[in-house]
């Protein structure tokens, strides 16, 4: 895993869990992200075939991510060793509807496959229906991406539709698939003890 540590080798732990915590986003992180989202395989299953993101790109996302009002967005963190390993977003955050879409990506290919995902996908909801007060998170995967399919429907999401032939990819086209989850669903937040004032 590649590491990216602040000063003192610690981040800020924001939403804490068990493996990893959420961290704020910084500035020095953006070699990373151009280096993650250089990757063809990466970039493919977040949706963006083909796209490849210079340094620039990612200063100019960096820029405009911190003046959405929105949305938000956490670097990934494991808790042994302290390596970002992805991010992991809310976007679209509607406070009427109380709904937000969500977005994930594990950069660090040496992290897929650990369940890091799935645990950074439900500190994210957690966060949402605490603190942003959500009721509905919801997400579009890919039809092939079957790995990302599969570790939504262990976090508690749940199909609610299907576009046909969504997307193109090397001339076969793939299903939009919409899953969500809601407070109700996914049980009590496991971060209110976060506020030492509230009763439990």
């Amino acid at each position: 895993m590649e590491t990216n540590q602040t000063d003192g080798g610690r981040r800020p732990e924001v939403v804490p869990g068990d493996r990893i915590f959420l961290s704020v986003l910084q500035r020095s992180d953006l070699l990373l992200f151009a280096r993650w989202f250089s990757d063809l395989e990466l970039t493919l299953y977040v949706g963006q075939p083909g796209m490849a993101n210079t340094l620039e790109q990612e200063e100019e996302w960096y820029e405009r991510a911190a003046r959405q009002r929105d949305a938000k967005t956490f670097a990934i963190i494991v808790r042994d060793g302290q390596q970002m390993i992805g991010t992991v977003s809310l976007t679209d955050i509607d406070q009427r509807r109380q709904r937000a879409a969500l977005g994930i990506a594990i950069g660090d290919k040496g992290a897929w496959n650990k369940g890091y995902g799935s645990e950074a996908v439900r500190l994210m909801c957690a966060y949402g229906f605490a603190f942003l007060n959500l009721y509905t998170v919801y997400l579009w995967v890919l039809g092939y991406n079957l790995r990302a399919h599969q570790a939504y429907l262990k976090s508690g999401f749940r199909e609610v539709g299907r576009l046909r032939g969504g997307i193109l990819f090397d001339g076969r086209r793939y299903e939009d698939i919409l899953m969500e989850i809601t407070r109700d669903e996914f049980g009590p937040s496991n971060l209110t003890h976060l506020i030492q004032q509230i009763a439990s």
